[in-house]
């Protein structure tokens, strides 16, 4: 049997394929705005939040950051963390990403957060109150870091965050300059808050505030600007956040559900440290009776040894969050967006 010639098909009897006049793009996103760095575009539904500006203030750069790590958590899409980065919330799903001391992370996190919620139940006009629960809380953060340096090594810390800070610090004025302080056999450097705790001893019985001695000696970091972010001097708008409705899967569920949790519950000290070192440093820039009102605390402004005890323990939280939290919640996204970005590129190359 034979089969019948099939008649070759002409140009008449093909359909038009359609091409972009532009060619294809396999990276083009369209919820980024494209002429705004760091923000999205305005046009598509449930964009991700746009960049939150950065305080200049150093002491609210870790709650800042802990915000923007919130959003790549939380928001479908994902969140920015520089004008020039944006993590996506899929690198979060991404498996057999080899991650260091998981459980041991979510189990601190857990414990800080308790923590920070019954630091949030107390009257922030009851300075005393809050001072109480501060100290509370410096109980927490220094067991926390003993459990964390002890499974995380070099990845958290101060000592070991030294040369990346030495590589963006500006050159350090003479003048402001303090001679180096000889060690001995009995000085630790393996922590800051002994520092702090040196310092609480000294100042608390003395009727002036603890910046006193610390402004001279950290106004420098006050001038380290971040090319990346925009800047802003006093308390930028934040995005609206609620933890309880949040839903998490994939391999790192747990992880992503404490750290999130942590993030949102971190948010009172960051509040704490406005009103103690952002709002009275803007009053005495705009020095107006309204904002004076809206701010005044009677608890603060009269009892002179509780500020000191504040300033103290807000610093030393705000430390911890930076030199802690934040580095090893950074150092698993970089290998999380790592094996995201290899994975893409090894689909695209097939």
């Amino acid at each position: 049997m034979t089969t019948p010639a099939m008649p070759t098909p002409t140009a008449t009897h093909l359909s038009p394929v359609s091409v972009p006049t532009g060619g294809m793009n396999l990276f083009d996103y369209e919820i980024h705005s494209p002429t705004s760095p760091g923000r999205p575009n305005s046009l598509v539904p449930n964009a991700p939040a746009p960049l939150e500006p950065c305080p200049e203030s150093f002491l609210l750069r870790p709650f800042w950051l802990m915000r923007s790590l919130y959003q790549t958590i939380a928001h479908p899409h994902g969140g920015y963390i520089s004008a020039k980065l944006f993590v996506p919330r899929d690198i979060w799903r991404v498996k057999n990403v080899k991650l260091k001391a998981v459980e041991d992370k979510v189990s601190q996190c857990d414990l800080l957060t308790a923590a920070l919620l019954k630091l949030a139940k107390v009257d922030p006009y009851d300075a005393d109150a809050v001072l109480e629960e501060m100290e509370g809380l410096e109980i927490v953060l220094n067991q926390v870091q003993t459990v964390l340096t002890k499974k995380l090594g070099h990845e958290v810390g101060v000592q070991t965050a030294i040369p990346l800070l030495k590589q963006n610090a500006p050159p350090e004025d003479s003048s402001h300059s303090e001679p180096a302080q000889p060690r001995t056999s009995g000085t630790s450097n393996k922590s800051y808050i002994p520092g702090w705790k040196r310092l609480r001893a000294k100042t608390s019985g003395i009727g002036t505030t603890a910046s006193t001695t610390t402004t001279s000696r950290e106004s420098h970091k006050e001038n380290l600007t971040i090319n990346t972010v925009p800047m802003t001097i006093g308390p930028s708008t934040q995005p609206v956040r609620d933890v309880t409705k949040l839903e998490f899967s994939g391999p790192h569920a747990h992880y992503m559900g404490a750290l999130a949790r942590l993030f949102d519950a971190a948010q009172v000290v960051g509040k704490l440290a406005t009103i103690l070192f952002i709002i009275p440093f803007i009053i005495s820039n705009k020095s107006t009776d309204q904002i004076a009102q809206q701010v005044e605390d009677p608890g603060l402004r009269h009892s002179s040894k509780t500020h000191v005890g504040l300033e103290l323990s807000t610093r030393h939280a705000a430390e911890f969050f930076g030199f802690y939290i934040c580095r090893f919640a950074l150092a698993d996204i970089s290998l999380m967006l790592d094996k995201y970005i290899k994975r893409g590129s090894e689909w695209v190359l097939i």
